[in-house]
């Protein structure tokens, strides 16, 4: 009887903490789900397919080819492969405290307005206004020097610079080895082996990514005070917003 009490209790013990694993994971599972929708990181999906995406001005490809390449594309990085990747490597990048910081911090008056400002100058309907107001205005004159600080300790402090490079040469090494598979030999040759072209991509990509990434950042925080951008930098800091990023990235490397 006490062997069977002893089983019983044992057993009991065995099922509360499964039933806590499992709770425990599903609670996770709503703060990626949270964090996935508040943070909008689905646009990172956009910004994959517009990176690979090829335009007949831009090659003398035949159209049949590059629609045929266009809609790999967006058939390789579907909404729900893209989906299960990122929140499988923000499961593993990411705490359930940092979860719930980080979902605090999208849903506060000032993430949101973050994010409207980031969705307004990433949707490609905007490219035209951007380059124009990079052009036109940071041309002829930047603002002044402690907003420029203020800009530069941004991108620092988000490594905007390495990742934004990273991520460029990856998607164009993906887009010649999706290109390989519809046409096999360009000109005659063969594609170069993946590390020489996303080493010598990179090289290209950094020269330039500093002084334009600059200029879009300036474009897209122009109506954020120095306090809220103050505010925005402190936060960025943190542990969670880095493990965020470094995540974000790294998931983003994975598909491509």
């Amino acid at each position: 009887m006490k062997g069977k009490q002893g089983l019983s209790v044992g057993l009991a013990a065995v099922l509360m903490i499964t039933a806590l694993q499992v709770y425990a994971v599903g609670s996770k599972m709503v703060l990626l789900g949270e964090l996935y929708e508040a943070a909008e990181v689905e646009r990172q999906l956009q910004w994959i397919r517009a990176s690979m995406e090829l335009n007949a001005a831009d090659y003398t490809l035949s159209k049949e080819v590059l629609d045929v390449f266009n809609q790999m594309v967006n058939v390789r990085y579907s909404i729900g492969f893209f989906k299960t990747s990122m929140m499988t490597t923000l499961d593993e990048s990411l705490t359930d405290a940092e979860l719930l910081e980080l979902v605090e911090w999208y849903k506060s008056p000032l993430g949101e307005k973050i994010q409207r400002m980031e969705s307004a100058s990433n949707n490609p309907f905007n490219a035209s206004r951007v380059q124009t107001y990079i052009d036109e205005r940071l041309s002829k004159e930047l603002p002044r020097s402690s907003r420029t600080d203020l800009i530069d300790d941004l991108m620092k402090v988000l490594d905007v610079v390495e990742h934004g490079s990273d991520l460029a040469a990856s998607a164009s090494f993906a887009g010649l080895r999706m290109l390989k598979e519809v046409v096999p030999r360009l000109n005659g040759n063969s594609l170069p082996p993946s590390q020489g072209i996303m080493a010598r991509e990179k090289s290209i990509i950094i020269r330039t990514m500093a002084g334009r990434m600059k200029g879009i950042l300036f474009y897209t925080y122009r109506s954020l005070s120095d306090q809220e951008i103050r505010s925005y930098i402190k936060f960025s800091r943190r542990a969670s917003m880095q493990n965020f990023q470094r995540g974000q990235v790294q998931a983003m490397l994975k598909i491509l």
